[in-house]
């Protein structure tokens, strides 16, 4: 067992980049030549993650004040950084690649919602700033909040649809490899994001009754992008969030 958070913040340094400096002049290019299904699957995958990312970027800080030592307190921190660089990477592209309108952040969002169902936006826009909020008031609903976000956000939402967006993009008839490079590097931060929940998640004293609700909201999270996404790739979802939370020493009784 690894003490302490330590080893997260030094791998997240050593896996920094920046949206801004991959080349996404071919992706400009290529946009226009998608088919039509083509275009909706990858701009409805987009406009999950823009609402997504800025959610999570924004929510992150209530996490980062609750942490119960420094090490886990700069963990998060690295974490937030990590985040605010996704909601600009998928930003980017909205407004770049796919030409979403919008003079800012915030009107692009509200141009995208209407492409992702209600059920994503209600998770990111009203569940997690209400469990934010608890947390905020309650340190001690630590391990509770970082269920929700690191096990189900990330572990079974997010996980599932990059790898759905990655696919999406790996058969699409015109490339577009700045948007796949940003992915994968997404993806790569994300790993470790949800390595260092299952951390937190294991030292916590989770009785049964967390555990089924944990195992339930995933099994319920991971349908929330709807058709953007497989019924076989919502079923590795879930099956991988069990295999997650039993590694972590969650018991199923």
């Amino acid at each position: 067992m690894i003490a302490g958070y330590d080893h997260f913040v030094t791998l997240a340094e050593s896996l920094q980049w920046d949206e801004t400096a991959l080349d996404y002049s071919a992706d400009r290019e290529a946009w226009p030549q998608l088919t039509d299904a083509e275009s909706a699957r990858v701009l409805g995958l987009i406009a999950g993650f823009v609402i997504a990312e800025t959610a999570v970027s924004g929510e992150l800080a209530a996490y980062q004040a609750a942490a119960s030592d420094s090490s886990m307190e700069a963990a998060f921190r690295a974490q937030l950084r990590d985040e605010a660089r996704h909601a600009r990477f998928f930003d980017l592209v909205a407004a770049e690649v796919a030409g979403v309108p919008g003079t800012n952040p915030a009107a692009r969002r509200d141009a995208l919602r209407s492409l992702v169902s209600s059920d994503l936006v209600d998770l990111f826009e009203e569940r997690l700033p209400a469990t934010a909020g608890r947390l905020a008031e309650n340190h001690g609903s630590l391990s509770a909040a970082v269920g929700l976000y690191h096990m189900v956000i990330e572990g079974v939402v997010l996980l599932a649809g990059q790898h759905a967006m990655l696919e999406a993009l790996e058969s699409l008839s015109v490339k577009l490899p700045g948007v796949h490079k940003g992915c994968e590097l997404v993806l790569r931060d994300e790993r470790w994001h949800i390595g260092f929940g299952s951390r937190i998640v294991q030292r916590a004293d989770i009785g049964p009754d967390e555990a089924d609700m944990l195992l339930e909201q995933g099994e319920t999270a991971a349908k929330v992008w709807g058709d953007l996404i497989t019924p076989a790739a919502i079923e590795t979802a879930v099956r991988q969030h069990r295999r997650r939370l039993k590694a972590a020493g969650i018991k199923f009784w």
